[in-house]
């Protein structure tokens, strides 16, 4: 039986409503990113992007310690304390930075050929991590403030590093894999900086230490307090969901399959329209009132028919869109956007289970499994093309579903839910119990 709308509170719909708005605004922006690059390199060199990106953006994840998740949850509470959450995560920002640029000069020798020029490495690493890191604290900002409207611009702008990237290496004459991410993370980098330093302007006083202590002691407590506060447990959660959706490009990267790879990423990226539906009904899912359940049978229709439809315009307009070049990543886009879906439903699976129960360890462990099955899976059958990838890739994501879904605590906390179509939210639930943070 559906549940009326006008039993979910007003607010949550305004929420669900700007969230909407903010993913759908960053999808418009990551897909036009996605053809740019796709119409500037050919496959081969589109694979070597693809794993230039997949492995900065999993030194980010590495390097994120729980900072956006820490924002949401303590901005408030440690500014009372006489301590500035975002001073210290600032500071580990530029210290993480630093580290990547490091470890990026070290390993300058033994990059592949492919990799060139290789000087532009540290500065393309420095770039992703920092420019990674300052989002995640411009929006944990934003969240924690309850300023969703700027949190809409701050999303869509924060995928626009590949659109000014492609923009600016055209009249650069830049070709190469390496020059045109190292161009989009620099890009995208100073773009992030100027969304923090508005947000600085307009509310102030937010990356300075607060009036207790300036002195060594209070910087090393702001940065202890990244990894404070409960945040570990969730970070990893966040960590292993992000290695599981990228451990088949990953798979491909390391066997080699560079044009499988360029053609399977230009499928992949199509194919996760269908994660933003998910992504963006999480404040239903995770906060409310006591008393007002949210309709997951609603959600997971919407998400069917999204998934419907999505699978034969993303088929057709392919070739259309991106050229006869990546016409071969057809049968791939078949199994990954249903995929996808399967992947999204186990996402939104996972958020109501972290909300009831806490499992964050468990629900990292079934996370990391998959990852593990599907990277191997990937590394096994991606030398057969794209669409062995995608079917691979396909088989991961229903495991990761299915464990999710008949895991005994979750069974429990849904098995008082008759028809298992209302999810009762919650009161008092804060962000940090979201999936993503």
């Amino acid at each position: 039986m559906g549940i009326p709308a006008s039993r979910v509170p007003a607010s949550l719909r305004g929420e669900a409503s700007l969230a909407f708005l903010g993913v759908v605004g960053g999808a418009v922006t990551a897909l036009l990113g996605s053809l740019l690059v796709a119409r500037l390199l050919a496959p081969t060199e589109r694979g070597h992007y693809a794993s230039i990106v997949v492995f900065m953006t999993l030194a980010l994840t590495c390097l994120e310690m729980g900072g956006e998740v820490g924002v949401l949850r303590g901005l408030g509470e440690v500014r009372k304390e006489g301590t500035s959450f975002s001073a210290g995560y600032l500071a580990w920002t530029l210290l993480a930075s630093a580290a990547v640029a490091a470890a990026a000069l070290a390993v300058g020798d033994w990059t592949p050929p492919w990799l060139q020029p290789s000087w532009l490495l540290p500065p393309c690493a420095t770039a992703a991590v920092y420019g990674g890191l300052v989002f995640r604290l411009t929006t944990g900002m934003l969240v924690s403030g309850g300023r969703l409207r700027r949190l809409i611009v701050a999303r869509t702008l924060g995928n626009c590093g590949p659109v000014l990237g492609c923009l600016l290496c055209v009249p650069l004459g830049f070709t190469s894999a390496l020059e045109v991410a190292t161009v989009s993370f620099v890009a995208q980098a100073v773009l992030n900086s100027v969304l923090l330093f508005r947000l600085e302007q307009a509310r102030g006083s937010l990356l300075h230490l607060a009036r207790h202590g300036r002195g060594r002691a209070a910087w090393r407590r702001n940065v202890a307090l990244v990894w404070c506060r409960g945040n570990v447990d969730l970070h990893v959660l966040n960590g292993s969901t992000y290695v599981l959706q990228r451990s088949d490009q990953m798979g491909l990267s390391v066997v080699g399959a560079d044009r499988t790879l360029g053609i399977y990423a230009i499928a992949t990226n199509v194919s996760e329209v269908v994660s933003y539906l998910p992504a963006a009904l999480f404040p239903l899912v995770s906060r409310g009132q006591p008393g007002h359940p949210v309709d997951l049978r609603r959600i997971l229709l919407l998400l069917a028919l999204c998934v419907g439809a999505c699978t034969p315009l993303a088929y057709f307009a392919l070739p259309l869109v991106y050229g006869e070049a990546y016409r071969a990543a057809q049968p791939a886009v078949l199994l990954l956007v249903p995929a996808t879906g399967v992947l999204a439903v186990g996402r939104l699976f996972q958020g109501v289970e972290l909300r009831d129960t806490g499992r964050r360890r468990s629900l990292a462990v079934i996370a990391v499994a998959a990852a593990a099955f599907e990277f191997t899976a990937v590394s096994l059958c991606g030398g057969a093309g794209p669409a062995a990838a995608a079917l691979a890739c396909a088989v991961g994501y229903t495991a990761f579903t299915v464990w999710i879904m008949l895991s005994r605590t979750t069974r429990r906390s849904l098995g008082a839910r008759p028809g298992m179509d209302a999810v009762p939210v919650q009161g008092g639930a804060s962000a940090r119990d979201t999936v993503d943070g």
